[in-house]
Parts: C-alpha cells; sequence; structure tokens
C-alpha cells in the first residue's frame, strides 16, 4: 500500500511568488465585485426612483387631464404601467446581484438564474400586453395588431414555461434535506 508521501500531486507545491499572485488576484476579485455591487445597486435605486417621480408627477398632473370621473389620465396610466415594469427591472437586477454574489452549489445557482429568466418572461409579458394596448403608430383593434400580439406572447409563454419546467427538473434533482419545509 502506498504511502501519502508517494501518491503523485495534481498542484505543485505553490512558492511564495505564486501565493503573493493569488493574494493579490483574490483582492482584486473583491474589490471588482464590491464595484459591481454598488453599481448594479445604484442603478435599481435609480429605476425605484424615477419610477416614484413618474406616478408622483403624473398624479400631481393629472386631475386637469382626465376626461370622465372615475377614468385614469392617459399619462398615469402610462406612469403606473412604466412603474411597474421599472419595479421589475430593479428585481431582476437585484437578482442577479444576489446571483452572482452566492457562493453556493451550481445547483442553487442555476435555480436562482432561471428564477432571473421567470421574471424577465413576466415582466416581458406585462410589457408585451400594455403596449398592445396602447399602440399609437397601428390601430389596436385591428386584426393584424392583435394576430400579432398573441403570436407575441405565445411565444413568450412557451419560453417562460419551458424556464418552469427546468427549474422543477432541477429542483426535482436535488437532494431533499432534513430542514426542507415541504411544498404543498
Amino acid at each position: 500500500m502506498a504511502s501519502e508521501g508517494n501518491e503523485p500531486r495534481v498542484r505543485p507545491r505553490a512558492n511564495g511568488f505564486d501565493e503573493r499572485v493569488t493574494g493579490v488576484a483574490e483582492h482584486v476579485e473583491r474589490l471588482l465585485t464590491a464595484v459591481i455591487t454598488f453599481f448594479i445597486i445604484g442603478l435599481a435605486l435609480l429605476a425605484i426612483g424615477d419610477a416614484v417621480l413618474q406616478v408622483v408627477l403624473n398624479v400631481v398632473q393629472g386631475p386637469e387631464q382626465a376626461q370622465a370621473p372615475g377614468v385614469l389620465p392617459a399619462r398615469l396610466d402610462e406612469a403606473i404601467v412604466s412603474g411597474i415594469d421599472t419595479i421589475f427591472l430593479a428585481i431582476i437586477l437585484l437578482e442577479l446581484l444576489h446571483t452572482t454574489l452566492s457562493r453556493g452549489p451550481i445547483g442553487q445557482q442555476l435555480q436562482e438564474f432561471l428564477v432571473i429568466g421567470i421574471t424577465a418572461a413576466v415582466r416581458h409579458s406585462l410589457e408585451l400586453a400594455s403596449t398592445g394596448r396602447n399602440t399609437p403608430g397601428n390601430k389596436a383593434g385591428s386584426a393584424a395588431a392583435q394576430r400579432d400580439l398573441v403570436i407575441n406572447l405565445t411565444i413568450n409563454a412557451v419560453g417562460a414555461l419551458i424556464l418552469v419546467i427546468g427549474l422543477y427538473l432541477v429542483r426535482s434533482q436535488l437532494p431533499k434535506s432534513k430542514d426542507a419545509a415541504p411544498v404543498e
């Protein structure tokens, strides 16, 4: 039986220079990660601030534009839709940040990226539905516009369904932990 000292090494022993270079590379990686983290958080905060500002400005400016009692002004309606879209964008940015910073197993990271994809698909569907309803370039009620909207929504729904099936398959392949609560 061979002793541990006789077994071949996969990596050569690191010398002092290699350890210093590795330490510097790890420090640079942490620094770049911190810079990117602050950048993404800043973008998410700007997106949320913009959404709130759009809705507030349209609430203040909106009453004189109302066509009938109980009907939202067109600008407020657009601001709310844009705000929801922007909030979804902020959620996607923060989920992306969380996923890239996590050092968990690949199965967990894959699940998180699939959730980001599902969130993006939902955001895109809402955007398609809201722009399809308010299409200024062509008549919203035209048969061609309705057909295009239905085709685009169908393609997006199939993509989201594929992501959900992928998420289910990944979760079903992961080992069950004792601490996990049963999903009902």
